[in-house]
């Protein structure tokens, strides 16, 4: 079997050292903890595996009584989510006192809605993590409200309109108006304003789904010759797609898009750039090879400080 290497272990800490959260990050996960200063951070192996494909983890003895928090990523490909859990509940079994994870991309959070003909994958997500010893986590700008119920336990969403904002150049930041692609999608564009100081009144869509997918069905407001669409993910693109069609229609002229998770999936997003878009921007927490040269990618990492550090 191939197991891996734990974190390097620095000796006894202080009883203050002890009472601080110990951040474990996995490979690949680095970025989320770059400039973090005043916080005990070590490194993680990923799980090895036995000869059949079984995971293992070890993790440093050093964890026992201490609160850990562990980054790491829920996102596609599958195996992501084993691989969290098997490192969490080799912690627990190690003695942590309590155990968090980071997971700025929360995977299956679009699988929210109730309906016996489905499973419910958020709920699934949360017995996992729950088997896997953990009693809270924090995403970056999770996808609905329903999140900590579903998955029973405490969820920060951190909002990335700070960083978003401070991406934005200047040309973007007046005479634009800001645009919510659905109802849901209101409250991150009015943060999103806010935090770039727009006094353009924001432009929503209102939406339907059907079987062949997404429709609009009309703006709520009027915008202007620029607009910037403020959502959560960029996964096929159907919603941002049908979106700049009805901002084509109402005259808008140049399109940029703000988006907190690119994943990126298949080719029906490309027509975004047929359809008036000429900028994007999107934060690291998912870092798609299928990323167009047109996306500008903004780090997370300076929102996360706060939580990692306990406050």
């Amino acid at each position: 079997m191939t197991t891996p290497e734990a974190g390097t272990s620095r000796g006894p800490k202080s009883p203050s050292e002890r009472s601080a959260p110990l951040v474990l990050v996995l490979p690949g996960q680095h970025r989320f903890v770059a400039g973090l200063e005043g916080t005990e951070v070590e490194s993680l192996r990923a799980p090895g595996r036995f000869a059949n494909g079984e995971l293992v983890a070890e993790v440093p003895d050093h964890v026992h009584g201490r609160s850990c928090i562990v980054v790491a990523t829920v996102a596609p490909p599958p195996g992501a989510i084993e691989r969290l859990t098997v490192v969490t509940q080799a912690l627990r079994r190690a003695g942590a006192a309590d155990v968090a994870a980071l997971v700025p991309y929360l995977a299956y959070a679009r699988q929210d809605r109730a309906d016996t003909a489905q499973s419910l994958g958020l709920a699934w997500l949360g017995s996992l993590l729950h088997a896997g010893g953990i009693d809270r986590i924090a995403c970056v700008d999770v996808h609905g409200r329903s999140a900590p119920e579903l998955l029973g336990m405490p969820v920060a969403s951190i909002a990335p309109a700070p960083v978003l904002a401070a991406a934005l150049p200047p040309q973007w930041r007046t005479d634009v108006t800001f645009v919510a692609p659905d109802e849901g999608a209101v409250d991150r564009c009015l943060a999103l304003t806010l935090a770039v100081g727009a006094s353009e009144p924001i432009v929503w869509l209102r939406k339907r789904r059907t079987r062949s997918g997404v429709q609009h069905a009309g703006l709520v407001g009027t915008p202007g010759p620029r607009a910037v669409i403020v959502d959560d993910i960029l996964d096929t693109g159907g919603t941002l797609v049908s979106c700049c069609r009805e901002l084509q229609r109402a005259g808008v002229q140049q399109i940029g898009v703000a988006v907190t998770h690119g994943l990126f999936t298949g080719e029906g997003w490309r027509e975004l750039f047929d359809l008036g878009v000429t900028r994007m921007w999107i934060t690291d927490t998912v870092l798609s090879r299928r990323r167009p040269e047109q996306a500008a990618v903004v780090p997370v990492a300076p929102l996360l400080g706060p939580w990692l550090q306990g406050r």
